[in-house]
């Protein structure tokens, strides 16, 4: 977990030893999370990738290597790809939806762009709200999880606007 340690402490500019205690702490209070971590990377050892909610792999050669600093980033990638390749593709489920709604109603907006977790649409004034309602929709309902998927939309004349 020492990867976690150093990132906290560069993300928070905090000492490592507060960094440590942060995670610490958050782990012992969230021991499934723990669980979930461990079981993550003990499995990428034995399979050698990991996979996201939808089972799309990714190969990590690194997290058997014998040198430590390459097996510590192995072991990252193991962590972050369930929770970021599953929004990864998420985000590509709604990116899909969006498009085939704006065609099938006919409208003369478009998705220009994909940063993230975010959808940018060049939205006709006259289909702004209906343009809003198929962004929240598709993206709420890209999935259903346990938790459900919750979206802010912001407009503006320009993508700086929206910030």
């Amino acid at each position: 977990m020492e990867y976690l340690i150093l990132g906290l402490h560069g993300n928070i500019g905090t000492t490592k030893k507060k960094a440590k205690e942060y995670i610490d702490g958050y782990l012992e209070k969230y021991q499934g999370i723990k669980k979930f971590m461990e079981d993550v990377v003990e499995v990428a050892k034995k399979q050698g990738y990991t996979e996201t909610l939808f089972h799309r792999r990714r190969y990590i050669p690194e997290i058997n290597s014998n040198n430590y600093v390459v097996r510590q980033f192995g072991q990252r990638v193991a962590l972050n790809t369930p929770i970021q390749g599953t929004a990864a593709d998420i985000i590509k489920i709604a990116m899909i939806n969006v498009y085939k709604t704006l065609k099938e109603q006919g409208l003369v907006s478009k998705l220009i762009l994909q940063v993230h977790d975010e959808l940018l649409i060049e939205a006709e004034e006259e289909e702004l709200d209906v343009v809003k309602n198929i962004l929240q929709t598709c993206m709420e309902n890209a999935i259903i999880l346990n938790v459900p998927l919750k979206v802010d939309i912001e407009e503006g004349k320009n993508w700086y606007d929206t910030k």
